[in-house]
């Protein structure tokens, strides 16, 4: 006997049903049987009735789409497969995109789990905080991170890389404490894939204190992640001429900020203060409108390459700002009465706190007169508005100098917030083993996420919408689960699938 599956539209609706053949003796032809197998849904038999069922649950999983994409794509699994066993990796990735997804999660990620296609995905997985703890312990042992790092560095095949200094606080600071603390402010070089624009390694680098130390260190790092060449992006404006000459004649570049007021720079900003908003050096960065000056510093044996950029925007907002605090501590001090038992000087220096050097007072008939002092607060004003970057590459132009300090502040943001969110757990107990485990997973939040924003870039999406715009697109697609233990996917409306379709990725689980 033959069997085959035909589809048959009833009222408009499609059903399936598996058609038999089989010879009939007494009439010598061939007949054919029908079994109803369910309504037509992607391709799939489900039966009327048990759709019609009350669905159990639904579960979150269009927001998961971008980044399950991502683990997929760059073989993470399979690298975390090799360092830790089969319940810790998926214990892993749900921690992953917990802090990436809902950080509220972390305060009881079983609850948040059940409720996601994580739970389909990654079924029976025991999430405790015995069992987070000891994966956490785990990952910052030893030098496992880098045995991760190393394997996701392979995956890419560019020589070069950009290493990105950020600033990290691994652990939480109370509001309340006021005593001796401590900041906790771990420097981290990040390495990333010039090529791919995702990151693909990482060191702390709190031992290394001088400039040309950590070049050397950083040198190495290029070589361990599989790199050759490199650039180094700091957010540090180098304040110690040993530091600061460092960087500048560093065998790998460096891209750094230099405080306006610099003797390296004050002349140049002076020679060019009139050009400043000259119509020729008028540029676009993300939507602003900057003025933007090259120039170049002869610097003993080096031509030093840098950009006076002078932003109106930022200009009006710095005297704008200073402009109402001011008037606010004049109001607040002229004519109080100043007691026998009140410091006038400390008065002054507790209401108007980083304001107080640009304020001068007098005590007249038992009140306080305060007024401003007009040159200390326009000579520290003259530079409010212009920035200025040194690169140690002469190639590396004003917008791509930007964008890779603009990109250094956000992922700073993004690794401090992961972090400031796994403070929940308790890390008493081996509290820098069990930070260093945090920070890799919080690493491995930002290459995934890093991997989405290039794949939404390179499709041309973030031209039409925001990454937010397609997260929130994105979370609108549910699954919904039957009482078969099948579940059906929410019908996908045109903006999702343009989404989907540009991407090249498919809805399917």
């Amino acid at each position: 006997m033959k069997t085959t599956t035909r589809v048959k539209k009833i009222n408009g609706h499609e059903y399936l049903y598996e058609i038999t053949y089989y010879y009939d003796k007494e009439t010598r032809r061939t007949r054919q049987k029908s079994r109803y197998l369910g309504k037509n849904v992607n391709g799939e038999p489900v039966r009327v009735r048990e759709k019609a069922k009350t669905p159990e649950k639904v579960y979150s999983y269009g927001e998961f789409i971008p980044y399950l994409q991502a683990i997929k794509n760059l073989n993470i699994q399979e690298i975390l497969g090799t360092h830790l066993t089969y319940h810790e990796v998926r214990l892993f990735l749900t921690l992953l995109f917990a802090g990436i997804h809902h950080p509220d999660a972390l305060y009881s990620p079983a609850s948040w789990y059940e409720g996601t296609v994580l739970s389909r995905i990654f079924s029976g997985l025991k999430i405790t905080p015995q069992n987070i703890s000891r994966l956490l312990k785990k990952l910052g042992e030893g030098s496992i991170h880098l045995s991760i790092c190393r394997s996701l560095s392979q995956i890419t095949e560019s020589e070069k890389m950009r290493i990105t200094m950020v600033d990290i606080p691994m652990f939480h600071e109370t509001s309340w404490h006021k005593g001796v603390s401590h900041h906790g402010i771990e420097p981290i070089a990040l390495f990333y894939d010039n090529t791919e624009n995702i990151p693909v390694g990482y060191f702390s680098s709190a031992q290394f204190l001088i400039t040309s130390d950590l070049v050397k260190a950083i040198n190495a790092g290029v070589h361990l992640f599989s790199g050759k060449k490199g650039i180094i992006i700091s957010g540090k404006s180098f304040s110690s001429s040993m530091n600061l000459y460092g960087a500048i004649f560093s065998e790998i570049p460096v891209i750094f900020p230099l405080n306006p007021d610099h003797d390296l720079i004050k002349n140049e900003i002076k020679r060019y203060r009139t050009d400043l908003m000259h119509p020729k050096n008028l540029k676009i960065f993300r939507g602003e409108t900057l003025f933007v000056i090259p120039v170049n510093i002869p610097l003993e044996t080096v031509q030093l390459k840098g950009y006076i950029i002078y932003s109106p925007r930022k200009e009006e907002e710095i005297r704008e700002r200073f402009g109402q605090d001011i008037d606010l501590i004049l109001e607040n001090l002229n004519e109080r009465p100043i007691y026998k038992w009140v410091n006038p000087a400390e008065t002054v220096a507790d209401v108007a706190r980083i304001y107080e050097p640009f304020l001068h007072w007098k005590i007249q008939d038992n009140r306080i007169l305060v007024d401003v002092k007009r040159k200390a607060l326009s000579k520290y004003l003259k530079n409010c508005g212009i920035s200025v970057i040194m690169t140690g590459d002469p190639e590396c132009q004003w917008d791509t100098c930007l964008e890779w300090l603009e990109e250094r502040a956000e992922t700073e943001r993004f690794l401090a917030t992961y972090i400031r969110n796994f403070q929940v757990f308790p890390l008493s107990v081996d509290s820098d083993i069990m930070r260093n485990g945090t920070f890799l997973v919080a690493f491995m939040a930002h290459v995934v996420n890093r991997w989405v924003l290039e794949q939404y870039t390179k499709s041309g999406l973030l031209s039409i919408y925001t990454a937010e715009k397609i997260f929130l697109e994105l979370m609108k697609i549910r699954l919904v689960g039957l009482g078969n233990d099948k579940v059906l996917l929410t019908g996908l409306s045109s903006r999702q699938k343009e989404i989907l379709d540009t991407l090249k990725w498919s809805a399917d689980i």
